[in-house]
Parts: C-alpha cells; structure tokens; sequence
C-alpha cells in the first residue's frame, strides 16, 4: 500500500516539472520581433511578440506601424482570440482593424475599423515607440 502513494508522488512530480519546462522552452522568449509587412512605399506593420504564455496561457502580440526612419507608432494588441490588422488605402492614410471570433460553436468573425492614422502626420511627430513598452508587468 505504500507504492501507491510514492507512485502518485513521482508522477505529480513527472506532470509538474514538464508543465514548468514547456513554459520557458524554446523560441518563446519576450521582445522578439514576430513579422513585417509592407503597407504601402516605405510604410510597414510590424509585430512583436512581447508576452510569452508558454503552456499556460496566451502569447501576446504587439503591433507598430513604421517607416523605419522618422516614426514608429503603437497602434494595438492582440492574442490568440482577435487579430489586429493594418491596411493602407493610399500612401497617406493606414487603417487599423480589429477582427474578432465570436461564434460560439462555428467560427464567426466580426471586423471593425479601430483607428485611422495620417502618415505625414506621424512622420512630422518624429516619434518612437519602443517595442513592448507598454508590456504587461
């Protein structure tokens, strides 16, 4: 009778350590760039993962727009339940869009319009944002 309970002992342990090693395994680390995408001339979207759920939870990832030279503009968040989506309709104007699931049993989405930014209004700002300094604390 005493095996049973060194048994579930060990394998509380086995459970416990692999859950803590898959959170801080592999290409998981914060602050790493995630992608770039060009949205119009010389104005790109760029992503950052800057929270790592790991096993528990949730990456979280923080979306800029930029030209790389004179701005860079937090615009949004989003994680495995939303997107957060750029679009450019000229080469002035960027649309930012976020695109929700909300269906409860099929997938269902709903996308709105969050925010419209002015590019010669940003490149006259002259402004940086740095990636994930607004990161979860």
């Amino acid at each position: 009778m005493k095996k049973l309970p060194c048994i579930a002992t060990i394998l509380s342990f086995l459970s416990l350590s692999l859950l803590c090693a898959s959170c801080g395994y592999g290409d998981c680390g914060e602050n790493k760039h995630f992608s770039t995408k060009e949205l119009s001339k010389n104005v790109y979207e760029e992503e950052y993962r800057c929270y790592c759920g790991g096993a528990t939870t949730t990456d979280v990832i923080y979306v800029y727009i930029s030209d790389s030279i004179s701005f860079r503009k937090y615009v949004g968040k989003y994680d495995e339940l939303d997107l957060l989506f750029c679009e450019s309709k000229s080469d002035t104007i960027v649309d930012v869009y976020q695109k929700k699931d909300v269906g409860m049993i099929k997938h269902v989405y709903k996308t709105k319009l969050l925010k419209s930014y002015n590019i010669n209004d940003l490149k006259r700002e002259n402004k940086f944002d740095e990636p994930c300094e607004k990161r979860w604390k």
